[in-house]
């Protein structure tokens, strides 16, 4: 097993084939506070005691600082503008980035890459390959010898598997399995429209595209990048190299943040499922202390559009049931009632029980378009 260091090399220019970096999301100016009051409950009451005749709105939120972890370093209020033009007021939520750990190790983040193809799959990360060998969700293991019967040349002779940093393009006549190093001084921010709005038409996730914010700050985004797919409408590098994901479905963008590609409360039940069996047969599990791995019923994040994300199931009488046991569930895997957290009911997305990535399809609320920023 290969440990990354939490020290991060600097970051060269021209990487675009061997990156696994998201496209940054950064807002040409900073939000402007409007207000540094930060209300905790799920709905809020704001009136103009300027006149006689006040009138009070009630403005209903799904952001509570109790739901997340000490990552959480501030909450302002900011004027934003949504994707469908709409202004609005958002959350302005700044974490310290990995909150979910800086170091790899037993109980933290990875592992990522394997050394060689002898190690047990449940000591290496997982892939997602879409070449023409055994394509699919798998462990590195796997992933590598596919791309390697397919002329990826990654795999040695004598075993070893080509690993990159992402610091450099390395040798281009080679591939690589690739995860980055962390860096823990970095700060993660988000703008989440404080009230939801429902969009025309449903925003459907696409590769690498930002979702939201998971416990502890973590970002959740979309499938990691192509090994084979060049177009760039997809995101695909087409380089021929694969990302490595840890067993909770993270990985370090080469900025240096930790970030989700599932919904990793959730992931274990991936792993278990009939259509994988990764536990059973391998042991490969999510084990991060940071994440109630466990509890795949359990409020998971907050989706860019201020919904909210819970994992796979519902909790009644505290067993796990299929969301669409309790309520219809839509296109984008989410729908309303009641829940332990909004007892007055509540639209919220469900990970999805039994596909890698687990993330929902789509997003039925607007959002702004550069939601997140990582300095």
């Amino acid at each position: 097993m290969r440990f990354i260091s939490s020290v991060r090399p600097t970051l060269l220019m021209g990487v675009v084939g061997i990156s696994l970096m998201l496209t940054a999301c950064v807002s040409e100016s900073e939000p402007v506070v409007t207000s540094t009051d930060t209300t905790d409950s799920t709905e809020t009451s704001d009136s103009d005691s300027t006149t006689d005749d006040s009138e009070t709105t009630t403005t209903t939120t799904f952001f509570s600082s109790a739901m997340f972890g000490s990552a959480l370093k501030s909450v302002t209020q900011a004027s934003c503008t949504l994707e469908n033009g709409s202004t609005t007021l958002c959350n302005v939520l700044v974490f310290s980035a990995n909150g979910s750990g800086d170091t790899e190790g037993e109980g933290t983040v990875g592992p990522y890459c394997p050394d060689d193809i002898t190690v047990a799959r449940s000591d290496t990360g997982m892939g997602i390959y879409d070449g023409d060998t055994n394509p699919g969700f798998q462990s590195l293991i796997d992933a590598v010898q596919s791309m390697d019967a397919d002329g990826y040349d990654v795999v040695n002779e004598d075993g070893t598997v080509n690993f990159n940093d992402a610091t450099s393009m390395g040798d281009t006549s080679l591939n690589y399995c690739v995860s980055a190093a962390l860096e823990s001084d970095l700060e993660v921010t988000y703008l989440i429209p404080i009230t939801p709005e429902v969009r025309s038409e449903v925003y459907e996730i696409g590769t690498i595209a930002s979702v939201g914010v998971g416990l502890n700050g973590v970002p959740l985004k979309g499938n990691p990048p192509s090994v084979t797919i060049t177009d760039p409408a997809v995101r695909g590098t087409g380089s021929g190299n694969i990302p490595a994901l840890d067993l909770c479905g993270g990985h370090p963008d080469p900025s240096g943040y930790y970030h989700w590609h599932m919904i990793p409360q959730s992931t274990n039940t991936v792993l278990e499922s009939d259509q994988y069996s990764y536990t059973q047969d391998y042991g490969m599990t999510c084990s991060n202390s940071t994440i109630a791995f466990d509890e795949p019923a359990i409020f998971s994040g907050l989706a860019k559009d201020g919904y909210p994300i819970y994992g796979a199931y519902d909790s009644v009488n505290d067993e796990n049931v299929l969301p669409d046991t309790v309520a219809t569930v839509d296109e984008c895997n989410g729908h309303t009632h009641a829940t332990a957290e909004f007892t007055s009911g509540a639209y919220h997305y469900h990970a999805l029980e039994n596909t890698a990535p687990n993330i929902p399809a789509c997003l039925t609320g607007s959002f702004v378009e550069n939601d997140v920023t990582v300095r």
